[in-house]
């Protein structure tokens, strides 16, 4: 277990210093630590456990503690919270007011600007993940994809979204159907 632990104060640490903005930009290198290199998880059980993160209020980085849950127990859970807040607090506390200082230098400029592009493919890679690792028929295929279609095209609350995949998940494990 003390091995368990080293490994997720390690990689907590290390993603919440790469997680500039949120979790999300880090969610795909998550899964793959988590799911495929120490198997702590399923693929199921990652997805499941990300969702409930985001359904959740609070910080995102619950996520990490229900895989520190998973992986150790409570030590893993506390361990996983301590390491996912206390480095990017840190970064935070030290290079606010160095920032503000230099924010209008060149240098600070292009940083900023390049992070756009990057935090994107993070996300798109980390949303490839996810749909990857659940959709395994075409009717969740087609829900999820109809699903982003109306959060970008439309003003619906995404909360809206969220029941309705559950009450079509409660009527179809209901029915005995496994539609999902």
């Amino acid at each position: 277990m003390q091995t368990a632990l080293f490994h997720l104060m390690i990689q907590c640490a290390l993603w919440s210093l790469m997680s500039i903005g949120g979790n999300m930009v880090a969610v795909s290198d998550i899964h793959r630590y988590s799911v495929t290199d120490m198997n702590w998880l399923t693929d199921a059980q990652f997805v499941a456990f990300f969702a409930l993160s985001q359904a959740l209020p609070g910080p995102n980085g619950m996520l990490l503690v229900f895989i520190g849950q998973q992986a150790a127990g409570l030590p893993g859970a506390a361990v996983a919270l301590l390491a996912k807040l206390v480095p990017c607090s840190v970064l935070t506390y030290l290079g606010a007011g160095w920032l503000e200082k230099h924010t209008k230098t060149p240098w600070v400029q292009r940083v900023k600007r390049s992070l756009l592009p990057i935090s994107i493919g993070l996300i798109l890679s980390a949303s490839y993940i996810l749909m990857n690792s659940l959709e395994n028929n075409a009717t969740s295929l087609v829900l999820t994809l109809a699903s982003a279609a109306v959060v970008y095209y439309t003003r619906l609350n995404a909360i809206w979204l969220i029941i309705l995949g559950v009450v079509l998940g409660l009527v179809s494990s209901w029915l005995g159907a496994n539609w999902f």
